[in-house]
């Protein structure tokens, strides 16, 4: 856009001010600025501290850099009269006398109004150690690794926007809502794979070296002749077309090797391996087989590789906007909506359509109730999406099959496990699927398909994972769904999209973490790039598939319009690298590693503590927060030396600093430690292993976590939102559903089905409660 036309967009029409301050407020501001609604920014008079912060401290051409793009697109001026939206954010200094809005207020801080942590100074860094994310990362010995600087500050920003949209969409309430949005709360999310890791091994995930990762070997990335390959063979099937690809027969056939459960001990000796093959080809080539035979393996592109991405460049993944005569390239916001796209020209302010009133349509506790959704998603991104809409009081019908049940059942398909039910018994599926019901129902025969239809016609929302075209080859896809439904919302997930030369590239969220380039930006120089072990591409795309859902729902009881949203999950990766890219931009250079260093920030990183493994992680941000550091430490010779007064004198001296701080921590714990320091006005916290992250007492003093007891899963605790409506706790919706248990109650309510057809159905095995035979193996 820029040209003065105007068209449509999901938010046209919603005035949102932000008065924010920090990150997170400032890209949640971005998301409503991106999908059409006029944002207002206010700004101190001493400036927003972005405006001076240079991505690379050495470069001054990367000065302000981050700042024009997040607020690229907005309105920067005096207070409006009024607003739907008001967005606080957590460096908050502009929260006196703003005008109340009509709809909501996004409350953004570090960790919420109350609890043990309410009170503390916050960074990407402590967030991410409080939250279990940084303790599995790293060299064995340490420190634990760093995931990066505006990661958790990113998705608290997006969680605030779903808040946002939900408010929206409950319409214009009595009294303004009031949304509590913690940012340690959100980052959790992407912990929840480990957490459910640590609960059934019944100890925390444990740090095993860069790029290693249990229960899945090898998870690894490798120099090739040109470039690098990001590699993950999980099943039997692509473990053996792997290792005969690189001319590897003995690990092919090497019965130690074929369960990934089973290869970790061999790692070594694995990897080594593969080291003598992959460079003997470009990555672009070793991609090129992997696609061919169904090996999940990516190309690992770095700053360039990204902005010059045949694939990315071909889909739009890239957006873009001007800091004067200069044009930078940004990954494009990735809530993909077909009808009503984000903006793409980053100047494009004012190109609005026509403001509308807002009409009050749901409630603002449970504003997606009587909504239904057909959910055909499995694993996690999906099925995390669909249980974000649940928690906000949707009905989702989770359709599965008997021969092919969600992946996250962890089915064995032996008569043993069969007879226990052990398919109820993955805690991953009972936390993705909560509040959902499930019917069975085998899309191979005519009668599954014929019935799924059915679902969908009696739906408002269709939600698909499947591997990009799977669903239109089935007759599911969105033109055959949407056929006389003007109104239907589909959103499908694929990996890397339809229709082009990567769309058959198998994935797992540790692919999609590889293929979006952010490991190339993580860890040091002279190490491969490298992986934070989350399977990242899962969870990321996840909420924003709950984004997008919502900016449709939003967008559709508005105007009656539906539409297809066409994500795709490494595109929801692409945000986290833009730094980088900034800089490729500015310098012609490759960003500097820096590990657990920042480039402001100094010190900055994980000091070894007293007890088994334990660490502090500290985030000095200015020289107020320096001094209490050193009053800490008794250092009175650094209080009085000068060349330690400034943030750019303490990174030429990091080194140093680094050794006193961890032999002064050495023999203190890590959780007295970090409390004292924050008194003093220093970010500091425990890097909280995995298994303790369920039972940290804020969060519980918090009530985000659900304590859920289920027939043959037990007990666990369950991620909530990350944010209260009115001080107050989404309730919880139902625990997730037996595999078929809804099937004869809602094939009855929606289908038309009568008893004789649903007996017909279970004996053909159309319906099946339990695993079938007809597929005898996860390969």
């Amino acid at each position: 856009m820029g040209d003065g036309q105007l068209r449509e967009t999901a938010l046209s029409g919603v005035t949102v001010l932000e008065a924010a301050g920090g990150v997170a407020g400032a890209y949640c501001g971005k998301l409503f600025a991106d999908m059409g609604a006029a944002v207002t920014r206010l700004e101190p008079e001493s400036g927003d501290p972005l405006r001076t912060v240079r991505l690379d401290p050495d470069e001054p051409s990367t000065e302000g850099l981050y700042f024009e793009y997040l607020n690229a697109g907005k309105l920067a001026g005096a207070s409006p009269q009024s607003c739907d939206i008001l967005i606080v954010g957590e460096d908050r200094n502009l929260a006196d006398d703003l005008p109340a809005p009509k709809i909501a207020t996004l409350d953004i801080s570090w960790f919420g109004a109350d609890g043990d942590y309410a009170d503390w100074a916050g960074s990407d860094l402590v967030v991410q150690a409080l939250s279990g994310l940084v303790h599995p990362v790293g060299p064995t010995e340490g420190p634990p690794l760093f995931m990066g600087e505006h990661q958790s500050t990113l998705v608290g920003g997006l969680a605030a926007y779903c808040a946002g949209v939900a408010a929206l969409i409950g319409g214009v309430p009595a009294k303004t809502a009031h949304y509590e949005v913690s940012i340690l709360e959100s980052i959790i999310i992407m912990a929840e794979l480990q957490m459910c890791h640590s609960d059934v091994r019944g100890e925390a995930v444990p740090r095993l070296g860069v790029n290693r990762y249990l229960p899945t070997c090898p998870l690894s990335i490798h120099r090739c002749k040109e470039g690098w390959i990001g590699i993950t063979p999980i099943t039997p099937a692509q473990w053996r077309a792997f290792c005969l690809m690189l001319d590897l027969p003995d690990f092919a056939d090497d019965p130690e090797l074929q369960a990934p459960r089973g290869r970790y001990p061999h790692a070594a000796r694995m990897e080594a391996a593969f080291d003598t093959k992959f460079p003997n080809r470009t990555a672009a080539e070793w991609a090129a087989l992997g696609r061919r035979h169904k090996v999940p393996m990516v190309i690992v592109p770095d700053a360039m590789g990204i902005l010059e991405h045949p694939i990315f460049n071909a889909r739009g993944s890239l957006a873009s906007f001007a800091v004067g005569n200069k044009i930078y390239k940004v990954p494009l916001t990735p809530l993909r909506l077909e009808g009503t796209p984000p903006l793409a020209n980053h100047d494009a302010v004012g190109n609005r359509a026509t403001a509308r009133p807002l009409d009050g349509v749901g409630s603002g506790a449970s504003p997606l109730v009587g909504l239904r959704v057909a959910d055909f998603s499995m694993g996690w991104a999906g099925p995390l999406a669909t249980r974000m809409l649940a928690d906000f009081g949707a009905e989702v019908i989770k359709i599965e099959a008997g021969r092919y049940p969600d992946w996250w059942r962890s089915v064995e398909w032996t008569p043993e496990a069969l007879r226990r039910k052990q398919y109820e018994e993955s805690k991953h599926f009972s936390a993705l699927n909560r509040g959902k019901k499930s019917i069975s129902l085998d899309l191979t025969q005519p009668d599954g398909m014929s019935l799924a239809k059915a679902l969908v016609a009696a739906c408002d929302v269709v939600v698909e994972n499947q591997a990009a075209g799977v669903m239109a080859r089935l007759g599911l896809g969105f033109e055959d769904l949407s056929c006389q439904r003007e109104d239907l919302i589909m959103l499908s997930m694929s990996a890397f999209g339809d229709g082009n030369a990567w769309s058959d590239t198998r994935a797992y969220g540790s692919v999609l973490e590889q293929g979006s380039g952010l490991p190339s930006f993580a860890g040091k120089e002279g190490w491969p790039p490298t992986m934070a072990h989350i399977a990242y591409g899962d969870p990321i795309g996840g909420i924003y598939g709950a984004a997008s859902l919502l900016t449709a729902l939003y967008h559709q009881r508005q105007t009656g319009k539906g539409q297809w949203i066409n994500n795709t999950q490494i595109e929801a990766m692409l945000p986290f690298t833009t730094p980088a890219l900034l800089i490729r931009q500015a310098t012609g250079r490759e960003p500097t590693r820096r590990g657990n260093r920042h480039p402001v920030m100094a010190p900055h990183g994980c000091f070894r503590c007293a007890g088994n493994d334990g660490w502090i992680a500290i985030a000095v941000a200015d020289d107020a927060a320096w001094a209490g550091l050193v009053q800490a430490m008794g250092r009175d010779d650094w209080a009085a030396d000068p060349s330690f007064a400034t943030g750019a004198g303490r990174r030429r001296r990091e080194d140093e600093i680094e050794v006193e701080i961890t032999a002064w921590t050495r023999a203190k714990t890590a959780g007295t430690l970090a409390a004292s320091l924050q008194k003093l006005g220093v970010a500091a916290a425990p890097v909280h292993a995995t298994d303790y992250v369920a039972i940290d007492p804020h969060l519980q003093s918090r009530n985000f976590f659900y304590d859920i007891e289920r027939p043959h899963v037990g007990r666990q605790w369950q991620a909530g939102l990350p944010f209260r409506y009115n001080g107050v706790r989404y309730p919880m919706r139902g625990l997730a559903p037996f595999l078929g248990g809804d099937s004869e109650a809602v094939l009855k309510a929606l289908a038309g089905v009568d008893d004789d057809r649903y007996a017909r159905l279970l004996a053909d095995e159309t319906v099946s409660l339990v695993p079938t035979k007809l597929r005898q193996s996860t390969s």
